[in-house]
C-alpha cells in the first residue's frame, strides 16, 4: 500500500472528487479526516465507506474560509489521529453568474472558499508539519479554469488561477522543509457539484466538450484519484510545484476535430 501509516485530511470530502480521493487514500492504507461544510449526511457516507476499508476515520465540520473553523479542524484532526501527513485542499464552489451580474458577496465567497481556504488550511497544516519534522504532502485541487477561461465563471476562474500560483509559491517556501506541494487540475468531471445540474445530460454541452477532447469522453472522479494518490505517495517525492492536468486533452486542442 502506497499510503500505509499516513494520515490524510481532505477538505470538502463529503462528495465528488474529495470523496473519491478520501476513499482512494483509504484503499492505499491511509487514515482519513473527512471535512464537510454543511452536508453531514453525505460526510457520514464517506466515513462509512472508509471504515469498511479498515481505516481510522473521523468527520469534522468546518468552513475552510474561516480561520477559527480551520484552527478547530486542524487541531481536532491532530488530536484525534495524532498527525497529518497529507493535506488535500479540495473544498470549492462555482456558482455560474455572468461577469456583469456577479455580486460582491458572490465574488468574495468564491475567493474565500476556493483560494483563502486553501491558504488557511495549508498554512495551519504546514506549521504543524514543520514543528513536528514531518515530510508532508500538500495537494491543491485546481481546475483547467485556472488557465483557460470559461464564460460565466470569472470569479471561479480567478480563484483557480490564484490557487495555481499559491501552489508554486508554497512549493518554493516549503520545499526546504521537505514538504511537497503540487496540484491537480481536472477538466469536465462527472459526479461533481461544480458542473451545473443538467449540463451532463445536455447534448449540446456534451458535443461541445467532446469535440475538443482527444480521448473522446468526459472525465470521472476515479480519473482524478490516481493522480492524487501519486502526489500523496513517495512516488512523487522529487516533484515540486507542478499541477497535473486531468482533462482527457481538452485544454490542448484548440479547434473542433475535422472528420
Amino acid at each position: 500500500m502506497k499510503l500505509e501509516n499516513k494520515v490524510a485530511l481532505v477538505t470538502g470530502s463529503s462528495s465528488g472528487i474529495g470523496k473519491g480521493i478520501a476513499v482512494g487514500f483509504a484503499k492505499e492504507g491511509a487514515d482519513v479526516v473527512v471535512n464537510y461544510h454543511s452536508r453531514k449526511n453525505l460526510a457520514e457516507e464517506t466515513v462509512s465507506i472508509v471504515k469498511k476499508l479498515g481505516r481510522r476515520v473521523i468527520a469534522i465540520q468546518a468552513d475552510v474560509a474561516k480561520i477559527d473553523d480551520v484552527t478547530r479542524l486542524i487541531d481536532g484532526a491532530w488530536a484525534m489521529l495524532g498527525k497529518i501527513d497529507i493535506l488535500v485542499n479540495n473544498a470549492g464552489i462555482s456558482p455560474e453568474v455572468p461577469f456583469l451580474k456577479v455580486s460582491e458577496k458572490t465574488w468574495d465567497r468564491v475567493l474565500a472558499v476556493n483560494l483563502k481556504g486553501a491558504f488557511l488550511c495549508s498554512q495551519a497544516v504546514a506549521r504543524k508539519m514543520v514543528e513536528n519534522k514531518i515530510s508532508g504532502k500538500i495537494i491543491n485541487v485546481s481546475s483547467v479554469n485556472g488557465f483557460q477561461v470559461e464564460p460565466g465563471r470569472a470569479h471561479y476562474n480567478v480563484s483557480k488561477g490564484g490557487l495555481d500560483m499559491l501552489t508554486a509559491s508554497m512549493a518554493v517556501e516549503l520545499g526546504p522543509y521537505n514538504i511537497n506541494v503540487n496540484g491537480i487540475a481536472p477538466g469536465v468531471i462527472t459526479g461533481t457539484d461544480i458542473v451545473p445540474e443538467g449540463f451532463m445530460e445536455d447534448p449540446q454541452f456534451n458535443e461541445a466538450v467532446l469535440s475538443k477532447t482527444p480521448l473522446g469522453r468526459l472525465g470521472t472522479v476515479e480519473d482524478c484519484v490516481g493522480a492524487a494518490v501519486f502526489l500523496a505517495s513517495d512516488d512523487s517525492k522529487y516533484i515540486q510545484g507542478h499541477t497535473i492536468v486531468i482533462d482527457g486533452g481538452l485544454s490542448i486542442q484548440q479547434y473542433r476535430r475535422i472528420e
